[in-house]
């Protein structure tokens, strides 16, 4: 896609305009909204599974979704997240008020913003279907117990990049795998638990995956309880406030693979940025937070 969503219905728009200048400015502000509803239309079009994967999911007794390439899409659709994320609790793609999956690079990942995290494992060729409660892997999901202070749940988000229990390994991101079928659990504070088991049905030319999925289990909605910590002999103070600010700001840049922690002495940023990014995650930082960073960003 050589330029953008947006650029291409902007310069659409200001023919149509500039060619129909006998319009009064209500006519113009009509037609603006016309159009508007004309390309969400079309962009729901584009993220949306063909009939024939509603059809063979609706067959097999799943629900089904496309996700689009990160990489690709973000900020060129309208869509907020540019279909690269998606809530199985909510049931959307746009991105904002808990999402679930992304894809990027190839990789599905879990946790994006906040206190949020998840594990993701990876099942191979194992049937969609045969999944259930006492599938192997799924065991330590059901029956993992998140936190609820949040420097204890900042240890837990540090460790999901590789979480091990009884000689499996859970993941935050995996390589997405046509014909793989994974486990998925998402824990968003305040918000939801969501625990599914997802298979990769196929991959189209454009680097976006239709997913066949299920629900495996809803758990009681997480609580996010905030205190103080004490390092060594003086007090640290966790400040949800700037770690809240900062990633909002993060997100406005779709910079939303970002954990933040902010105490009264540092803010700490961690996660996976796309390459060249680098600067403008830690100048957007700087500029929402007057204090010390500790950046453990990798960029992708």
């Amino acid at each position: 896609m050589r330029f953008s969503l947006k650029v291409i219905v902007s310069l659409f728009l200001f023919v149509s305009i500039t060619a129909a200048q006998e319009l009064t400015r209500e006519q113009k502000l009509q037609k603006i909204d016309e159009l508007n509803n004309q390309i969400k239309t079309l962009e729901n079009d584009v993220i949306s599974p063909s009939a024939k994967d509603l059809k063979q999911a609706q067959k097999d007794g799943f629900s089904v979704f496309r996700i689009m390439p990160r990489e690709k899409y973000d900020r060129k659709l309208t869509i907020s997240g540019g279909g690269a994320y998606f809530s199985f609790a909510r049931k959307t793609s746009e991105y904002g008020q808990g999402s679930d999956i992304e894809l990027s690079q190839g990789y599905l990942s879990v946790g994006f913003a906040g206190a949020d995290y998840g594990f993701i494992y990876d099942l191979g060729e194992t049937s969609l279907a045969d999944v259930s409660d006492d599938s192997g892997g799924v065991t330590f999901l059901i029956n993992y117990k998140p936190p609820t202070n949040e420097p204890v749940i900042r240890i837990e988000q540090r460790k999901d990049h590789e979480y091990e229990s009884d000689g499996i390994l859970y993941k935050r991101r995996l390589p997405g795998i046509v014909g793989h079928t994974y486990i998925l659990r998402s824990i968003l504070f305040d918000r939801y638990d969501v625990l599914v088991a997802l298979k990769i049905h196929r991959k189209d030319t454009d680097g976006s995956l239709v997913i066949f999925w299920k629900l495996i289990k809803n758990f009681e909605m997480p609580k996010l309880e905030r205190s103080k910590i004490v390092v060594n002999a003086g007090e640290t103070t966790v400040d949800s406030e700037t770690a809240n600010a900062v990633q909002k700001a993060l997100i406005e840049k779709s910079l939303f693979n970002v954990s933040v922690e902010a105490n009264n002495k540092e803010v700490i940023l961690r996660g996976i940025i796309p390459k060249g990014k680098m600067a403008d995650a830690v100048r957007i930082r700087q500029e929402t937070a007057k204090r010390r960073v500790r950046n453990e960003l990798a960029e992708q």
